[in-house]
């Protein structure tokens, strides 16, 4: 690893030649004359052992996994949640199981949220400190666009921001102006009556913001244990400091919350804590959703 240790762990194989190692999250794929499962179904059966499916767990719930919310997981969930949109809107009861999910991109989810939503969603903003390193790093993302006018608009709002951040190095800047933004999102035809978000320690940064947002819906209840609480503190780049052997990561700005509502080192607090006597929590969150 990069810290110099030996990971230890352990490993799966599977159906179609699918090796996985579990805690390294890494897949390798056997090559085969005769495979016994061609590339789509290939492609279904990694996602299920990564942990991206949906499953129907009776006649009135559904459960959707999600364990990863990394730029490059979006395309794979966007598509997952196409695939079952039909199934999405007509179920009466939904299980999102993020365990696990140490975050990524808030773009990951934004596709299931006309589901489980019931009102606009208040956010608060956030300051970035501008440096030359935030200023490169956006400027490195810029100029990897492919396609320019596809990505007109993010292109003109980096250059809006790259140009604030010049005029103000060493200080921090809100980029939007404003200390809550309320963003109202189009609600599906046809959503869950109830909603239930299993969270555990291991959920943070952008899995995180969404158990805050799911908070605010009027039909969701987060299980579980309190997350990991990494959320003050994000957009985190890496810095050069004058040894090569190491790699400096530092976030480059802290959301407008604090210091009255602090989650890192505290975490998003469930509304029912599921202690260690319950072993299978998806069997807990089915019978909460089902039993009257």
């Amino acid at each position: 690893m990069l810290d110099k240790s030996l990971q230890q762990g352990t490993y799966s194989f599977h159906e179609g030649g699918i090796l996985f190692f579990n805690e390294l999250k890494s897949v390798f794929v056997r090559q085969q004359a005769h495979p016994v499962l061609n590339a789509s179904q290939i492609a279904e059966k990694i996602d299920e052992i990564e942990g991206f499916y949906v499953k129907k767990l009776s006649p009135k719930t559904t459960l959707i996994r999600l364990s990863n919310f990394s730029y490059g997981y979006v395309n794979r969930i966007e598509q997952l949640i196409e695939k079952n949109k039909e199934l999405l809107g007509q179920t009466e009861y939904l299980i999102i199981d993020l365990r696990g999910n140490g975050g990524g991109t808030d773009d990951a989810y934004a596709k299931l949220l006309p589901f489980i939503l019931t009102n606009p969603v208040r956010s608060m903003g956030v300051e970035y400190l501008a440096t030359q390193t935030l200023i490169d790093g956006l400027e490195t993302y810029k100029n990897g666009l492919q396609d320019v006018e596809k990505n007109k608009p993010e292109i003109e709002r980096i250059n809006r921001n790259v140009k604030l951040f010049k005029e103000n190095l060493g200080k921090f800047v809100n980029t939007s102006g404003k200390s809550v933004e309320i963003d109202t999102i189009q609600l599906a035809a046809h959503s869950p009556k109830q909603i239930v978000i299993l969270s555990n320690e291991r959920v943070g940064s952008a899995a995180e913001n969404l158990l805050l947002i799911g908070k605010q819906s009027k039909k969701v209840k987060i299980l579980g244990t309190p997350s990991f609480g990494v959320l003050d503190y994000a957009s985190a780049r890496f810095f050069k400091f004058g040894c090569p052997n190491y790699q400096l990561l530092l976030p480059t700005y802290r959301s407008l919350r604090l210091p009255k509502y602090p989650i890192d080192n505290i975490g998003v607090q469930p509304d029912t804590y599921l202690d260690e006597t319950v072993t299978d929590w998806t069997d807990y969150a089915l019978k909460y959703l089902e039993d009257n």
